[in-house]
């Protein structure tokens, strides 16, 4: 009698390499330290508690990361690619039947509404008097600054040739990160509805060209 084959469907998944282990290992720590920001605020993050949420031992936590700091930068710097994602899914939703200038505005207040970005912002104001998270957050900054003005040519093409491009781009991000933080305890002030709107038309003004004006058909000569 012939022997069967052993059929797919009993076979064991492959085994992960090292490397993929290591992987997955590091992406948990990562959210869950993003998850305990959210939860508990720098003032109470512990790299116990963390370690606790991914299920890894803390020693484990330490050989993937040097210090606190560190892993609280590299979490940060995890966090911002997917935010950038869901800017722009959102943006994309919402710009039909509208201007793309107050649509990413609306999404970028939004955006900043959001838990995980919030407990990003409040690591960078406590790091004012910590050098050490200073230092660590500065190596993240500057690639992702470089990520948002990527991200703004992408959407508006055609004013990325205005010399004031850049310079409207951070003054945009940093008006709505500080009213965002500013107004965290007022979330429903109408204030913030009137700050947007005036954002969005000065961004309109310069970075927008006028129209040309039409020629006027010349009469015919006789």
């Amino acid at each position: 009698m012939a022997q069967r084959s052993p059929t797919k469907t009993g076979a064991r998944p492959p085994r992960r390499t090292q490397q993929e282990r290591r992987e997955t290992t590091r992406r948990k720590l990562l959210d869950a330290t993003i998850e305990t920001l959210v939860e508990l605020g720098y003032a109470r993050l512990t790299t116990v508690e963390v370690a606790k949420r991914a299920g890894v031992s803390q020693g484990a936590l330490f050989s993937h990361f040097d210090t606190k700091e560190e892993l609280l930068a590299v979490a940060v710097e995890h966090l911002f690619p997917r935010l950038i994602q869901d800017y722009l899914a959102s943006v994309s939703a919402r710009q039909a039947g509208r201007d793309r200038i107050a649509a990413a505005v609306d999404m970028l207040w939004t955006i900043y509404q959001r838990p995980e970005l919030q407990a990003a912002i409040e690591l960078y104001v406590a790091a004012r008097t910590a050098p050490e998270l200073q230092a660590a957050l500065a190596i993240v900054d500057g690639p992702h600054r470089q990520n948002l003005h990527r991200v703004a040519r992408e959407l508006f093409p055609e004013a990325t040739s205005h010399p004031d491009f850049d310079d409207v781009v951070e003054l945009a991000l940093d008006a709505v990160q500080g009213a965002a933080v500013g107004g965290a305890a007022r979330p429903a002030d109408p204030a913030h509805r009137r700050m947007l709107d005036t954002l969005a038309r000065f961004m309109r003004a310069t970075l927008v060209p006028p129209p040309r004006p039409r020629r006027r058909a010349r009469p015919l000569e006789g």
